[in-house]
């Protein structure tokens, strides 16, 4: 069983540097630690295996990609072992097989790769086998077989590095949408509290004309009543008088009832304001709401970024 330690990348990491689609990454050696609970750790590894495959059943090389994406691992295996060479990829039952792969740092002459690449609870799993003639396949017994498991273990830490880095750049910018919600739900409080300023001044107003309203109905109704006195006297009198003073008493009843319908119109205006004071506060009583869960949905995602961040921290590179 190899375990991933320190080693020089040199060639290998030259040939990933080739790969420009591989998400722009700059491909050093690393030492892949990744923290787990308590003081436990777990570390990207490789071992040999004998497992049943496109060829029968035949030794070969696995390891386990943390947090890695099944699609983004078979893009990059095909990419990673094209790099430099005329290689073209196949694939059969989920089998990628790559055959005529010119790599000296591997193996003096052309040989094939096959790989089984699985998603697994907790990320990736790839099945590696090399050889020369689809018959006898390397072990980590041959100088070739120490090879291809340092090409598959180079390999599983290089994805485990971008799967930790998009993890990362992933929650940073679901942390910015967290502060992007926040301070819009802090703008709709603000907007709700002016809102709600704005009205109540309006019902004061209102209120006001309302008081004013109310005086002028009384003098109104004053005056009406002692022009009805009026009518009355002038009734049995001359008719000009009797007809203007009736006229009178019309315009001032008429007055009244434009007094009244201005005091409806007040009364059903403060109506409408005082819901609209209603409904800003229910806003700003779901924006509280909001900011309060938004602020500890924010807190929580800083620590996962912190968290994610001490993991790239342990990513040493040499």
């Amino acid at each position: 069983m190899h375990f991933y330690k320190p080693v020089a990348f040199s060639t290998l990491g030259q040939k990933f540097r080739k790969i420009g689609v591989m998400k722009n990454i700059l491909l050093l050696w690393v030492v892949f630690i990744l923290p787990l609970a308590g003081s436990s750790q777990r570390t990207v590894e490789v071992h040999g295996v004998t497992l049943k495959m496109s060829k029968g059943e035949n030794p070969g090389f696995e390891a386990e990609i943390p947090s890695a994406g099944l699609k983004d691992v078979e893009k990059d295996w095909r990419h990673r072992l094209m790099a430099g060479n005329k290689a073209r990829p196949s694939e059969l039952n989920g089998e990628i097989a790559i055959r005529g792969i010119d790599n000296k740092d591997i193996a003096p002459k052309l040989f094939n790769a096959y790989a089984i690449i699985t998603a697994t609870t907790g990320g990736v799993k790839i099945d590696a086998f090399f050889t020369y003639d689809d018959t006898t396949f390397f072990t980590g017994a041959d100088k070739e077989g120490a090879a291809a498991s340092n090409l598959v273990r180079d390999f599983a830490g290089a994805e485990y590095y971008l799967a930790v880095k998009n993890t990362y750049t992933n929650e940073r910018q679901k942390l910015e949408k967290l502060k992007d919600a926040l301070e819009k739900s802090i703008r709709t409080q603000e907007k709700a509290n002016l809102k709600i300023n704005e009205n109540k001044r309006a019902i004061s107003r209102a209120q006001e004309d309302l008081a004013t309203n109310d005086a002028d109905q009384k003098e109104a109704i004053e005056a009406i009543n002692l022009q009805q006195a009026a009518v009355n006297k002038d009734r049995s009198g001359n008719a000009e008088i009797y007809k203007a003073a009736d006229n009178a008493l019309k315009q001032l009843q008429d007055a009244e009832i434009h007094l009244k319908s201005r005091a409806d119109e007040l009364h059903k205006r403060i109506d409408e304001l005082n819901k609209e004071i209603t409904s800003n506060q229910r806003d700003i009583d779901t924006s509280a709401n909001d900011q309060a869960k938004t602020t500890a949905s924010i807190e929580t995602q800083k620590q996962l970024i912190k968290d994610l961040a001490a993991k790239l921290k342990a990513i040493k590179l040499l």
